[in-house]
Protein backbone atom coordinates (compact mmCIF):
# COMPACT_ATOMS: atom_id res chain seq x y z
CA UNK A 1 0.00 0.00 0.00
CA UNK A 2 1.32 3.21 -0.60
CA UNK A 3 2.15 5.57 2.68
CA UNK A 4 0.12 8.78 1.66
CA UNK A 5 -2.70 6.66 0.28
CA UNK A 6 -2.80 4.64 3.51
CA UNK A 7 -2.36 8.11 5.65
CA UNK A 8 -5.51 9.14 3.27
CA UNK A 9 -7.62 5.92 4.33
CA UNK A 10 -6.91 6.68 8.19
CA UNK A 11 -8.61 9.77 7.84
CA UNK A 12 -12.96 9.72 8.47
CA UNK A 13 -14.17 9.42 4.96
CA UNK A 14 -17.36 11.32 6.12
CA UNK A 15 -16.19 13.90 8.24
CA UNK A 16 -17.28 17.30 7.07
CA UNK A 17 -15.78 20.65 7.72
CA UNK A 18 -17.32 23.29 6.36
CA UNK A 19 -15.24 26.71 4.94
CA UNK A 20 -12.70 27.46 2.19
CA UNK A 21 -9.99 28.37 4.44
CA UNK A 22 -8.15 25.75 4.97
CA UNK A 23 -7.75 24.62 1.46
CA UNK A 24 -6.83 28.04 0.56
CA UNK A 25 -3.94 28.06 2.73
CA UNK A 26 -2.91 24.55 0.99
CA UNK A 27 -3.57 25.70 -2.52
CA UNK A 28 -1.60 29.36 -1.71
CA UNK A 29 1.25 27.73 -0.38
CA UNK A 30 1.55 25.15 -3.41
CA UNK A 31 1.09 28.25 -5.80
CA UNK A 32 -2.90 28.08 -6.82
CA UNK A 33 -2.69 25.04 -9.04
CA UNK A 34 -6.37 25.34 -9.47
CA UNK A 35 -6.14 29.15 -11.20
CA UNK A 36 -3.65 27.68 -13.91
CA UNK A 37 -6.81 25.18 -15.80
CA UNK A 38 -10.02 26.22 -17.28
CA UNK A 39 -12.97 24.29 -15.13
CA UNK A 40 -16.64 24.14 -15.59
CA UNK A 41 -18.22 23.66 -11.93
CA UNK A 42 -21.52 21.51 -11.36
CA UNK A 43 -23.55 21.31 -8.11
CA UNK A 44 -26.78 19.62 -8.03
CA UNK A 45 -28.81 17.52 -6.39
CA UNK A 46 -29.03 14.77 -8.08
CA UNK A 47 -27.68 14.25 -11.67
CA UNK A 48 -24.18 16.27 -11.22
CA UNK A 49 -21.95 13.48 -11.58
CA UNK A 50 -23.97 12.26 -14.84
CA UNK A 51 -23.45 15.98 -16.37
CA UNK A 52 -20.00 15.97 -15.38
CA UNK A 53 -19.14 12.79 -17.30
CA UNK A 54 -21.35 13.45 -20.18
CA UNK A 55 -19.65 16.86 -20.65
CA UNK A 56 -16.35 15.38 -20.15
CA UNK A 57 -16.87 12.84 -22.75
CA UNK A 58 -18.02 15.43 -25.35
CA UNK A 59 -14.64 17.38 -24.83
CA UNK A 60 -12.48 14.26 -25.14
CA UNK A 61 -14.33 12.84 -28.27
CA UNK A 62 -13.01 16.68 -29.68
CA UNK A 63 -10.04 16.36 -29.33
CA UNK A 64 -8.97 17.98 -26.08
CA UNK A 65 -7.77 16.75 -22.63
CA UNK A 66 -9.91 16.84 -20.06
CA UNK A 67 -10.10 16.43 -16.62
CA UNK A 68 -12.47 15.00 -14.17
CA UNK A 69 -13.12 15.20 -10.55
CA UNK A 70 -16.17 13.29 -9.33
CA UNK A 71 -17.68 11.71 -5.76
CA UNK A 72 -17.86 9.53 -4.19
CA UNK A 73 -16.03 6.30 -5.97
CA UNK A 74 -17.38 3.05 -5.55
CA UNK A 75 -14.35 0.86 -5.61
CA UNK A 76 -11.42 2.55 -5.48
CA UNK A 77 -10.35 6.77 -5.07
CA UNK A 78 -8.33 6.98 -8.04
CA UNK A 79 -11.52 6.85 -9.63
CA UNK A 80 -12.41 10.56 -8.84
CA UNK A 81 -9.70 11.68 -10.52
CA UNK A 82 -9.51 10.96 -14.49
CA UNK A 83 -7.65 12.43 -17.28
CA UNK A 84 -9.56 11.31 -20.44
CA UNK A 85 -11.50 8.78 -19.00
CA UNK A 86 -8.08 7.28 -17.38
CA UNK A 87 -8.05 6.82 -13.39
CA UNK A 88 -5.53 8.30 -11.88
CA UNK A 89 -2.37 5.63 -11.28
CA UNK A 90 -2.14 4.72 -7.86
CA UNK A 91 1.40 6.11 -7.65
CA UNK A 92 0.69 9.44 -8.90
CA UNK A 93 -2.23 9.78 -6.45
CA UNK A 94 0.50 9.42 -3.72
CA UNK A 95 2.93 11.61 -4.65
CA UNK A 96 0.61 14.33 -4.77
CA UNK A 97 -0.94 13.14 -1.49
CA UNK A 98 2.67 13.53 -0.17
CA UNK A 99 2.98 16.87 -1.56
CA UNK A 100 -0.47 18.47 0.23
CA UNK A 101 0.09 15.93 3.80
CA UNK A 102 3.87 18.35 3.17
CA UNK A 103 2.06 21.94 2.64
CA UNK A 104 -0.35 21.17 5.46
CA UNK A 105 2.47 20.22 8.21
CA UNK A 106 4.17 23.70 6.63
CA UNK A 107 1.03 25.71 7.00
CA UNK A 108 -0.30 24.27 10.01
CA UNK A 109 -3.77 23.09 8.15
CA UNK A 110 -5.75 19.99 8.59
CA UNK A 111 -7.66 18.97 5.87
CA UNK A 112 -10.07 16.79 5.63
CA UNK A 113 -10.68 13.62 3.20
CA UNK A 114 -12.34 15.61 0.47
CA UNK A 115 -10.38 18.44 0.50
CA UNK A 116 -7.16 16.39 0.47
CA UNK A 117 -8.40 14.45 -2.60
CA UNK A 118 -9.76 17.88 -4.27
CA UNK A 119 -6.20 19.29 -3.68
CA UNK A 120 -4.76 16.23 -5.19
CA UNK A 121 -7.17 16.67 -7.91
CA UNK A 122 -5.78 20.76 -8.53
CA UNK A 123 -2.01 19.25 -8.41
CA UNK A 124 -2.31 16.38 -10.65
CA UNK A 125 -4.65 18.69 -13.32
CA UNK A 126 -2.35 21.41 -13.46
CA UNK A 127 1.02 19.55 -13.57
CA UNK A 128 -0.75 16.89 -16.84
CA UNK A 129 -1.24 20.37 -18.35
CA UNK A 130 -4.93 19.32 -19.21
CA UNK A 131 -6.52 21.49 -21.47
CA UNK A 132 -10.44 21.80 -19.00
CA UNK A 133 -11.27 20.13 -16.36
CA UNK A 134 -14.60 19.35 -15.24
CA UNK A 135 -15.60 19.48 -11.50
CA UNK A 136 -18.48 17.89 -9.51
CA UNK A 137 -19.11 19.83 -6.33
CA UNK A 138 -18.91 17.48 -3.53
CA UNK A 139 -21.86 18.32 -1.22
CA UNK A 140 -23.96 22.04 -1.15
CA UNK A 141 -21.99 24.86 -2.77
CA UNK A 142 -20.75 27.89 -0.48
CA UNK A 143 -18.11 25.83 1.28
CA UNK A 144 -17.25 22.88 -0.95
CA UNK A 145 -13.83 22.92 -1.81
CA UNK A 146 -14.17 22.81 -5.50
CA UNK A 147 -15.82 26.31 -5.17
CA UNK A 148 -12.09 27.63 -4.61
CA UNK A 149 -12.05 27.50 -8.83
CA UNK A 150 -13.20 30.49 -10.80
CA UNK A 151 -15.04 28.70 -13.46
CA UNK A 152 -15.81 29.10 -17.49
CA UNK A 153 -19.38 28.02 -16.58
CA UNK A 154 -21.10 27.33 -13.47
CA UNK A 155 -23.46 24.32 -13.48
CA UNK A 156 -26.65 23.68 -11.07
CA UNK A 157 -29.07 20.20 -11.85
CA UNK A 158 -31.28 20.71 -9.62
CA UNK A 159 -32.67 20.73 -5.90
CA UNK A 160 -34.32 18.25 -3.97
CA UNK A 161 -34.00 17.37 -0.19
CA UNK A 162 -30.66 15.85 0.47
CA UNK A 163 -27.72 16.39 3.40
CA UNK A 164 -30.67 18.49 5.16
CA UNK A 165 -28.11 18.31 8.25
CA UNK A 166 -25.65 20.59 6.33
CA UNK A 167 -27.61 22.46 4.20
CA UNK A 168 -30.91 22.69 5.19
CA UNK A 169 -34.24 20.94 5.66
CA UNK A 170 -35.91 23.32 2.43
CA UNK A 171 -35.10 23.08 -1.18
CA UNK A 172 -35.00 27.40 -0.82
CA UNK A 173 -31.99 26.87 2.00
CA UNK A 174 -30.54 24.42 -0.08
CA UNK A 175 -30.86 25.99 -3.21
CA UNK A 176 -29.44 28.96 -1.29
CA UNK A 177 -26.13 26.99 -0.67
CA UNK A 178 -25.92 25.63 -4.24
CA UNK A 179 -26.24 29.19 -5.85
CA UNK A 180 -22.89 30.13 -3.82
CA UNK A 181 -20.68 28.72 -7.14
CA UNK A 182 -22.53 31.29 -9.21
CA UNK A 183 -19.50 33.56 -9.73
CA UNK A 184 -19.10 37.35 -10.81
CA UNK A 185 -19.55 37.49 -14.80
CA UNK A 186 -19.83 33.80 -15.43
CA UNK A 187 -22.14 32.25 -17.23
CA UNK A 188 -25.02 29.85 -15.79
CA UNK A 189 -26.59 26.58 -16.70
CA UNK A 190 -29.25 25.53 -14.37
CA UNK A 191 -31.59 22.74 -14.87
CA UNK A 192 -33.73 23.49 -11.54
CA UNK A 193 -37.30 24.05 -12.66
CA UNK A 194 -39.49 24.39 -9.67
CA UNK A 195 -39.83 27.48 -7.04
CA UNK A 196 -36.15 27.72 -6.42
CA UNK A 197 -35.32 28.66 -9.84
CA UNK A 198 -35.93 32.09 -8.28
CA UNK A 199 -32.99 32.19 -5.88
CA UNK A 200 -30.64 31.18 -9.14
CA UNK A 201 -32.44 34.24 -11.29
CA UNK A 202 -31.68 36.62 -8.09
CA UNK A 203 -27.99 35.43 -7.81
CA UNK A 204 -27.19 35.33 -11.47
CA UNK A 205 -28.35 39.22 -11.79
CA UNK A 206 -26.83 39.55 -8.39
CA UNK A 207 -22.90 38.60 -9.74
CA UNK A 208 -24.13 39.99 -13.57
CA UNK A 209 -24.13 36.57 -14.73
CA UNK A 210 -26.24 35.29 -17.70
CA UNK A 211 -28.44 32.71 -16.58
CA UNK A 212 -29.77 29.79 -18.97
CA UNK A 213 -32.88 28.25 -18.17
CA UNK A 214 -33.92 24.88 -18.64
CA UNK A 215 -37.51 24.53 -20.75
CA UNK A 216 -36.97 28.61 -21.28
CA UNK A 217 -33.01 28.88 -22.44
CA UNK A 218 -32.97 25.53 -23.70
CA UNK A 219 -34.88 22.24 -24.15
CA UNK A 220 -36.03 18.60 -25.11
CA UNK A 221 -38.30 16.74 -26.32
CA UNK A 222 -38.23 13.03 -26.72
CA UNK A 223 -39.11 11.31 -29.73
CA UNK A 224 -41.52 8.47 -30.48
CA UNK A 225 -38.39 6.56 -31.70
CA UNK A 226 -36.73 7.16 -28.07
CA UNK A 227 -34.70 9.98 -28.90
CA UNK A 228 -34.73 13.32 -28.34
CA UNK A 229 -34.62 16.13 -30.28
CA UNK A 230 -32.34 19.22 -28.29
CA UNK A 231 -33.23 22.84 -28.84
CA UNK A 232 -30.11 25.02 -27.52
CA UNK A 233 -29.12 28.38 -26.98
CA UNK A 234 -28.17 28.99 -30.83
CA UNK A 235 -28.38 25.11 -31.79
CA UNK A 236 -31.06 22.62 -33.07
CA UNK A 237 -30.23 19.03 -32.76
CA UNK A 238 -32.38 16.30 -33.95
CA UNK A 239 -32.60 12.61 -32.99
CA UNK A 240 -30.11 12.16 -30.45
CA UNK A 241 -29.47 8.90 -28.70
CA UNK A 242 -27.85 8.50 -25.15
CA UNK A 243 -26.92 5.06 -23.98
CA UNK A 244 -27.64 6.40 -20.39
CA UNK A 245 -31.30 4.72 -19.90
CA UNK A 246 -34.20 7.36 -18.34
CA UNK A 247 -35.86 10.43 -19.10
CA UNK A 248 -33.76 12.26 -16.18
CA UNK A 249 -30.54 11.12 -18.57
CA UNK A 250 -32.03 13.05 -21.22
CA UNK A 251 -32.26 15.92 -18.90
CA UNK A 252 -29.17 15.75 -18.06
CA UNK A 253 -27.34 15.54 -21.27
CA UNK A 254 -29.69 18.49 -22.53
CA UNK A 255 -27.50 19.82 -19.39
CA UNK A 256 -24.04 19.07 -20.58
CA UNK A 257 -24.95 20.07 -24.26
CA UNK A 258 -26.44 23.45 -23.22
CA UNK A 259 -22.63 24.04 -21.59
CA UNK A 260 -20.67 22.24 -25.01
CA UNK A 261 -22.55 25.36 -26.42
CA UNK A 262 -21.65 27.84 -24.36
CA UNK A 263 -17.62 26.55 -24.35
CA UNK A 264 -17.84 26.95 -28.03
CA UNK A 265 -19.06 29.96 -29.03
CA UNK A 266 -17.83 32.22 -25.83
CA UNK A 267 -14.26 30.01 -25.15
CA UNK A 268 -13.03 28.72 -28.37
CA UNK A 269 -13.42 25.06 -27.14
CA UNK A 270 -14.03 23.37 -30.29
CA UNK A 271 -17.11 20.99 -30.38
CA UNK A 272 -18.49 19.13 -33.18
CA UNK A 273 -22.26 18.92 -33.05
CA UNK A 274 -22.68 16.97 -36.15
CA UNK A 275 -21.31 14.11 -34.57
CA UNK A 276 -22.55 14.65 -31.12
CA UNK A 277 -24.28 11.08 -30.81
CA UNK A 278 -20.83 9.69 -30.55
CA UNK A 279 -19.63 10.62 -27.08
CA UNK A 280 -23.42 10.78 -25.86
CA UNK A 281 -23.54 7.04 -26.79
CA UNK A 282 -20.34 5.71 -25.00
CA UNK A 283 -20.64 7.21 -21.18
CA UNK A 284 -19.01 5.17 -18.44
CA UNK A 285 -21.87 4.25 -16.25
CA UNK A 286 -20.52 3.51 -12.88
CA UNK A 287 -23.37 2.70 -10.89
CA UNK A 288 -25.84 4.35 -13.16
CA UNK A 289 -28.22 2.01 -14.28
CA UNK A 290 -25.82 -0.13 -14.61
CA UNK A 291 -26.36 -3.35 -16.29
CA UNK A 292 -23.89 -6.23 -14.55
CA UNK A 293 -26.61 -9.55 -15.51
CA UNK A 294 -29.00 -10.27 -17.80
CA UNK A 295 -31.40 -13.52 -17.64
CA UNK A 296 -32.10 -12.52 -14.93
CA UNK A 297 -31.57 -9.07 -15.03
CA UNK A 298 -29.22 -7.54 -12.32
CA UNK A 299 -28.88 -3.60 -12.07
CA UNK A 300 -26.73 -1.46 -10.16
CA UNK A 301 -27.95 1.78 -9.61
CA UNK A 302 -26.66 4.64 -6.33
CA UNK A 303 -29.93 6.42 -5.72
CA UNK A 304 -29.98 7.29 -2.51
CA UNK A 305 -32.60 10.15 -1.96
CA UNK A 306 -35.80 10.87 -2.69
CA UNK A 307 -35.47 12.45 -6.42
CA UNK A 308 -32.81 9.75 -7.44
CA UNK A 309 -35.74 6.98 -6.32
CA UNK A 310 -38.53 8.67 -8.38
CA UNK A 311 -35.80 8.31 -11.51
CA UNK A 312 -34.63 5.05 -10.30
CA UNK A 313 -38.55 3.99 -10.88
CA UNK A 314 -39.60 5.75 -13.61
CA UNK A 315 -36.47 4.05 -15.67
CA UNK A 316 -37.74 0.68 -13.93
CA UNK A 317 -40.87 1.19 -15.72
CA UNK A 318 -39.33 2.72 -18.92
CA UNK A 319 -37.00 -0.44 -19.83
CA UNK A 320 -38.52 -3.48 -18.10
CA UNK A 321 -42.53 -2.43 -18.63
CA UNK A 322 -44.97 -4.23 -16.13
CA UNK A 323 -41.57 -6.50 -14.41
CA UNK A 324 -41.40 -6.08 -10.46
CA UNK A 325 -37.76 -5.83 -8.71
CA UNK A 326 -36.07 -7.86 -6.00
CA UNK A 327 -34.33 -4.62 -4.87
CA UNK A 328 -31.37 -4.98 -2.33
CA UNK A 329 -31.33 -2.15 -0.15
CA UNK A 330 -29.49 -0.36 2.52
CA UNK A 331 -29.29 3.43 3.20
CA UNK A 332 -27.40 5.98 5.23
CA UNK A 333 -28.31 6.99 8.42
CA UNK A 334 -29.27 10.72 7.50
CA UNK A 335 -30.86 9.93 4.45
CA UNK A 336 -35.18 10.09 3.82
CA UNK A 337 -35.47 6.46 4.51
CA UNK A 338 -39.65 6.83 4.06
CA UNK A 339 -40.40 8.50 1.13
CA UNK A 340 -37.56 6.56 -0.58
CA UNK A 341 -38.41 3.33 0.38
CA UNK A 342 -42.23 3.99 -0.61
CA UNK A 343 -41.39 4.64 -3.89
CA UNK A 344 -39.11 2.19 -4.74
CA UNK A 345 -41.73 -0.43 -3.30
CA UNK A 346 -43.92 0.51 -6.14
CA UNK A 347 -41.37 -1.84 -8.62
CA UNK A 348 -40.27 -4.14 -5.92
CA UNK A 349 -42.11 -7.91 -5.88
CA UNK A 350 -39.68 -8.44 -2.65
CA UNK A 351 -37.01 -6.00 -0.51
CA UNK A 352 -34.03 -7.62 0.83
CA UNK A 353 -32.67 -5.61 3.61
CA UNK A 354 -28.73 -5.59 4.23
CA UNK A 355 -25.73 -3.41 5.67
CA UNK A 356 -23.00 -1.76 4.50
CA UNK A 357 -19.89 -2.20 6.68
CA UNK A 358 -19.71 1.75 7.61
CA UNK A 359 -20.26 3.86 10.72
CA UNK A 360 -23.14 6.00 8.73
CA UNK A 361 -25.24 3.22 7.67
CA UNK A 362 -28.93 2.85 8.76
CA UNK A 363 -29.95 -0.19 11.24
CA UNK A 364 -31.13 -3.31 9.12
CA UNK A 365 -34.11 -2.74 12.04
CA UNK A 366 -35.59 0.64 10.86
CA UNK A 367 -34.84 0.06 7.31
CA UNK A 368 -37.06 -3.36 7.42
CA UNK A 369 -39.70 -1.72 9.95
CA UNK A 370 -40.05 0.85 6.91
CA UNK A 371 -40.02 -1.92 4.08
CA UNK A 372 -42.75 -3.60 5.85
CA UNK A 373 -45.20 -0.51 6.03
CA UNK A 374 -45.19 -0.60 2.42
CA UNK A 375 -44.18 -4.02 1.25
CA UNK A 376 -45.35 -7.48 3.25
CA UNK A 377 -42.56 -9.93 1.56
CA UNK A 378 -39.58 -8.20 2.73
CA UNK A 379 -36.48 -9.89 4.30
CA UNK A 380 -33.02 -8.81 6.29
CA UNK A 381 -29.25 -10.84 5.46
CA UNK A 382 -27.01 -8.65 6.93
CA UNK A 383 -23.77 -9.57 4.82
CA UNK A 384 -24.03 -7.86 1.64
CA UNK A 385 -22.24 -10.43 -0.28
CA UNK A 386 -24.98 -13.40 1.49
CA UNK A 387 -27.42 -10.91 0.62
CA UNK A 388 -26.50 -10.82 -3.38
CA UNK A 389 -25.69 -14.49 -3.45
CA UNK A 390 -29.48 -15.14 -1.93
CA UNK A 391 -31.43 -13.03 -4.55
CA UNK A 392 -29.45 -14.24 -7.20
CA UNK A 393 -30.52 -17.82 -6.15
CA UNK A 394 -34.54 -15.85 -6.92
CA UNK A 395 -34.24 -16.07 -10.69
CA UNK A 396 -35.92 -12.50 -10.89
CA UNK A 397 -34.88 -8.94 -11.94
CA UNK A 398 -32.47 -7.42 -9.37
CA UNK A 399 -31.75 -4.20 -8.45
CA UNK A 400 -29.27 -2.76 -5.90
CA UNK A 401 -29.92 0.61 -4.55
CA UNK A 402 -30.42 3.24 -1.49
CA UNK A 403 -26.64 3.73 -1.51
CA UNK A 404 -23.72 4.30 -3.85
CA UNK A 405 -21.78 2.78 -1.04
CA UNK A 406 -23.85 -0.66 -1.05
CA UNK A 407 -23.50 -0.40 -4.84
CA UNK A 408 -19.56 -0.13 -4.99
CA UNK A 409 -19.01 -2.77 -2.80
CA UNK A 410 -21.46 -5.33 -4.67
CA UNK A 411 -19.86 -4.23 -7.80
CA UNK A 412 -16.13 -5.14 -5.98
CA UNK A 413 -17.80 -8.11 -5.01
CA UNK A 414 -18.81 -9.22 -8.55
CA UNK A 415 -15.23 -8.16 -9.76
CA UNK A 416 -13.29 -10.32 -7.60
Amino acid sequence: MYQYIKKLNSIGFFDIKPGLERITSVLDYLGNPQNKINYVLIAGTNGKGSVATILSNILIANGHKTGLYTSPHLISVIERIKINNNDIPEEKLNEKLGIIFDACEKTGTELSYFELVTASAFLYFSEEKIDIGVLEVGMGGRWDATNVVNPFVSVITNISIDHTEHLGETTQLIAKEKAEIIKKNVPVVCGSTGDESKIFVDKSQEKNSELYLLNRDFNFKKTESGAFNYSGIDRELDNLTTNLAGHHQKVNSTLALAVSELLSERYGIGVDFNSISSPLNSVQKNGKFEIVGVNPTVILDGAHNTGSAEALVETLGEFCKNQKFVFILSMLKEKEHVSFISKIAEKARKIVITKIPNERGAETKLISEISREHLSDVETIEDYKEAFDYVKTLNKPVCVTGSIYLVGLIKEYLKN
